[in-house]
């Protein structure tokens, strides 16, 4: 197989796998969207405001709230808040980026992805071959085992 093709899975093992975010912008109305966006900027902002907020024009401020939306509008209010309170309990003196709050989000989402999946059976212990039987295999391919003050 080449370095630059790629493998495709089959369709029924790619519709088990979920997708890495919920993706709840694309199913909402525009009006919904930004009615969602507002109650997480609404969020943002007041956690936001328990870290030291060096002065902003409040065009700076606006930009920074639409980034977080735009990285955190595919997910719920409630995920955003619980992420958010997550890392304020954790880290309490370093302001998140919204790339943390994402990787919280992310992390969690597959956390109960993977709980939710079958159990894959254990591994079947491997049968040990003997040392006798592995120098016969060796022999039988070409190979020949020389052992330290032995004959070869």
């Amino acid at each position: 197989m080449s370095r630059n093709s790629q493998t495709t899975l089959p369709p029924a093992v790619v519709a088990e796998i979920p997708k890495p975010t919920p993706e709840i912008s694309k199913s909402l109305l525009p009006q919904d969207l930004q009615d969602h966006r507002q109650k997480i900027a609404s969020e943002i902002k007041v956690v936001l405001s328990a870290y030291f907020q060096p002065f902003e024009t409040d065009e700076i401020k606006s930009a920074q709230l639409a980034w977080w939306c735009d990285e955190l509008q595919d997910w719920t209010r409630e995920q955003v808040v619980w992420a958010l309170r997550k890392w304020n309990r954790e880290r309490p003196r370093i302001r998140p980026t919204p790339g943390d709050i994402v990787a919280i989000c992310k992390d969690a989402r597959g956390k109960k992805c993977a709980a939710s999946m079958p159990a894959q059976p254990p591994d079947r212990p491997k049968e040990r071959v003997s040392r006798d039987r592995a120098a016969e295999i060796l022999a039988e391919a070409g190979f020949s085992t020389n052992r330290f003050g032995g004959d070869a």
